[in-house]
């Protein structure tokens, strides 16, 4: 009887403590229920919630033809702190913010990038615009595409003013497995933009291009077309900036 009741009292100790693990930080909001997808939208054959948490996976036997993206639809963020924590095999995929919805479950605008490999995880990208903008261990200045620029490369969008600050191997010397779990944050104040994986920072951006920045919009995650993939997603949570 003693033996049962100390099982009951370390189980019930487990299951509070579990349960405050998984509450978010203090003025932090939590966009994920853990149950099902409520306030998110996106294409049911491909997204789904499985053991707690938010999954997406794509096959051999039925690829993507485009890019496809689970939208949260409950709210729209301009300036704000976003925590998650992801898990990537086999492929490419993202985190959208300030994003506007496009028919089909597309989004466009901003994007930190996850991927299985440690080559483009933190950058910083614009999905259906100015695409790649920051690369992991840049600082990045966006000013808006001139004449010159377009007359000498006419697949540039985007006029862009770089600072490298790490190698791609030292931006990426904390990552033992890029197909571990890892936490990424990304805090969006003004027309400044920071990418964090795992504690260290990855890229930044500041966004002079008037005519493509973008003040708010939706959030979004992306499944990449391309091979079979499986990401999984837990602890997304965000805190609005005054």
């Amino acid at each position: 009887m003693k033996y049962a009741a100390t099982l009951l009292a370390t189980a019930a100790l487990l299951t509070f403590t579990l349960a405050r693990a998984a509450e978010p930080e203090p003025g932090f909001k939590s966009l994920f229920n853990g149950k099902d997808l409520a306030g998110w939208e996106g294409r049911s054959e491909i997204f789904s919630v499985k053991d707690g948490l938010i999954h997406a996976e794509t096959t051999a036997a039925n690829p993507l033809q485009k890019n496809t993206f689970l939208i949260y639809t409950a709210a729209e963020f301009g300036d704000f702190e976003l925590r998650f924590d992801y898990k990537c095999v086999g492929g490419n995929s993202g985190m959208q913010y300030r994003s506007e919805r496009l028919p089909d479950f597309v989004l466009k605008g901003y994007q930190s990038d996850f991927e299985n490999t440690n080559r483009f995880t933190g950058m910083f990208f614009e999905e259906n615009g100015r695409m790649f903008m920051a690369y992991p261990g840049e600082y990045v200045t966006v000013k808006p595409l001139t004449d010159a620029t377009k007359t000498k490369d006419k697949r540039a969008k985007a006029t862009l003013d770089k600072v490298k600050f790490a190698t791609t191997e030292e931006a990426f010397s904390h990552i033992k497995d890029a197909t571990a779990w890892h936490s990424m944050t990304i805090i969006a104040r003004g027309n400044t933009f920071v990418h964090i994986l795992d504690g260290r920072v990855m890229s930044v951006a500041v966004d002079e291009d008037a005519a493509n920045f973008r003040k708010t919009g939706l959030l979004g995650l992306q499944i990449h077309q391309g091979p079979p993939m499986t990401v999984k997603l837990k602890n997304i949570r965000v805190r609005e900036l005054k």
